[in-house]
């Protein structure tokens, strides 16, 4: 036993030395390394990304998910959302870092397309064609319905302008009970000429809040607009037909479409 126990003093004076200076210790991320007693210890050091704390300060930013995922875990993962009685995973939000290094619900951008739709618009003293454009998904936080509005043809007795003096959106969706006006754009959007067009950007601008992340379902829009007619108002002397101005307001209806919602930020 005694001879055990001389042996393990003999060894520990043989010891080879870790280090005679802090330079010579490795250098570990996050920690300070000093030599103590021939001995590297290392010290770890706060606000830095990557040593284990979820600082309120990481590397000089704020700290969460997407500023110092190696301590905050990374920002991922999809939520759920209920059909019906079910739940299932969300279709195209999911967690991710935005341009200000937050984590929040988005749309990677690969997974988002056009829309395009087109609806001819034929009255007794005109044709038109209205074609909307919106993204699927429709982000509603930022996104708009594109509609751009063409005359294409006009009656001899229409006087020009055709005036549109608004724009609605309906939208009724799977787990709506009724359709909802959910955008609307009062206007004075004028077209002078046969051939021309306007193009009118309508966002959600009416509150509207789905109860779930996503939601499909079916949208319309409607288009109020004018125009001066010429009309008989009675007999010239000559025996000619006199005639006057009348003011003619229309609304055009659109067949529905569907559009797929989803909320982000």
């Amino acid at each position: 036993m005694l001879f055990l126990v001389l042996a393990l003093v003999i060894l520990s004076g043989c010891k080879k030395a870790e280090c005679q200076t802090s330079s010579d210790c490795s250098s570990k991320t996050c920690s300070v390394s000093k030599c103590e007693e021939k001995t590297c210890v290392y010290t770890p050091q706060a606000n830095c990304c990557g040593n284990g704390v979820k600082d309120a300060i990481e590397s000089g930013l704020q700290g969460n998910e997407c500023t110092c995922p190696q301590d905050y875990g990374k920002c991922e993962g999809i939520p759920k959302i209920k059909v019906g009685v079910r739940e299932e995973d969300a279709v195209y939000a999911k967690y991710l870092c935005n341009n200000f290094n937050q984590c929040v619900l988005g749309v990677e951008s690969q997974e988002i397309a056009a829309q395009n739709f087109l609806d001819s618009i034929i009255v007794g003293f005109f044709k038109a064609s209205s074609v909307v454009r919106y993204n699927k998904p429709f982000d509603m936080s930022k996104d708009s319905f594109e509609f751009k509005i063409t005359l294409d043809d006009a009656n001899k007795d229409l006087v020009l302008p055709l005036r549109i003096t608004s724009i609605r959106v309906l939208f009724n969706g799977q787990n709506s009970r009724s359709e909802l006006l959910v955008a609307e754009k009062s206007l004075n959007s004028i077209i002078n000429n046969i051939g021309e067009s306007v193009t009118i950007f309508v966002p959600l601008n009416l509150n509207y809040k789905p109860e779930e992340v996503e939601e499909s379902g079916s949208m319309r829009y409607t288009i109020d607009y004018n125009y001066l007619k010429e009309v008989p108002s009675g007999v010239n002397p000559d025996g000619s037909t006199s005639t006057k101005l009348e003011t003619v307001r229309e609304k055009y209806t659109s067949p529905a479409k569907q559009v797929f919602f989803v909320k982000t930020g």
